[in-house]
């Protein structure tokens, strides 16, 4: 049996309705706990450590005031285009362009939201029974965003779907999202983000995504703003194998690069890389393609 392994999480707990709080130091002795298992137990720290902020973000003033709206309903629609649609360093389109597009509605601390792109995951090598002849990606997401003390959380569900899939395993798949992100210094925002499936695309058993982001505004030309930014993921699986003669790879991924915003439209210009090789699954050799690549993408929101 492997030693124990002692993991020390800080939690706020309430104490009762005048608002006091008291900080808890919660220390856990794990033995034999897997990687994805001890990410899963970071992200639920993080969620028990925002347990009021749900409250925070709904109720304003005293109590006697009773609950007071702090954001009204909101709502936006967004249509654009990319030379290469990847995620998680990963091409969905076979390092082709694409187009994409997406609506999103908020009220409060609750938003929803849906997301359509186009992709490409026929394979010219693989044999006809293997295409999965899908070219569409519908995401349809919803969660809440509470903020305490200047941390916004994002808790929330995503559901990745592959219309008219006509064979290969399964792609279609769900993710639970467990974030919090906060402005450091005057005008850096630094984000964290654990995302979870049961059962990831292609049917490839749980897995585990922790992502870092950070963004800071550079320039400001006249009406044009630029913004640097970048993000820092790690992907686990919880198998070893994608098919009995595939090894599944963890692997580390990341971009960087520079937005200009003018009003309503945007221009992303970024650069993606990842620890994989092509032929290194869940990476393909003439589709999934990883490794380096200069993506574009232009975007409207009405």
């Amino acid at each position: 049996m492997p030693p124990l392994r002692l993991l020390r999480c800080r939690a706020i707990v309430h104490l009762g309705a005048y608002g006091q709080f008291k900080t808890e130091y919660i220390q856990v002795a794990l033995g034999g706990v897997s990687k994805i298992g001890a990410g899963l137990l970071a992200g639920a720290a993080l969620a028990l450590s925002s347990t009021t902020a749900m409250s925070a973000d709904l109720y304003s003033g005293g109590l006697k005031d009773g609950p007071m709206e702090v954001n009204p309903f909101t709502w936006s629609v967004w249509a654009g285009g990319t030379s290469d649609y990847i995620f998680r360093g990963i091409s969905q389109t076979r390092r082709d362009g694409t187009l994409q597009g997406g609506a999103d509605a908020s009220y409060g601390i609750f938003y929803v939201g849906t997301a359509l792109s186009g992709v490409n995951f026929d394979s010219p090598s693989s044999a006809p029974a293997n295409q999965v002849d899908t070219h569409l990606e519908i995401d349809v997401y919803g969660g809440i965003k509470p903020v305490w003390n200047g941390i916004t959380f994002d808790f929330g569900i995503i559901s990745y779907n592959y219309p008219n899939q006509e064979a290969g395993p399964e792609l279609n798949f769900v993710e639970f999202k467990a974030g919090a992100s906060k402005t450091l210094f005057s005008d850096i925002t630094g984000g964290l983000t654990f995302f979870y499936s049961p059962d990831y695309t292609g049917e490839l058993g749980g897995a585990l995504a922790i992502e870092g982001t950070l963004s800071k505004p550079i320039y400001t030309y006249s009406d044009v703003g630029f913004t640097l930014s970048g993000t820092l993921g790690h992907q686990m699986f919880e198998e070893d194998y994608a098919t009995p003669t595939s090894k599944l790879n963890d692997y580390t991924y990341g971009n960087v690069g520079v937005t200009a915003a003018y009003k309503a439209f945007s221009l992303d210009l970024r650069y993606w890389n990842t620890t994989l090789e092509e032929n290194e699954a869940p990476a393909g050799v003439d589709v999934f393609q990883a490794g380096s690549a200069f993506v574009a993408t232009a975007k409207v929101t009405y």
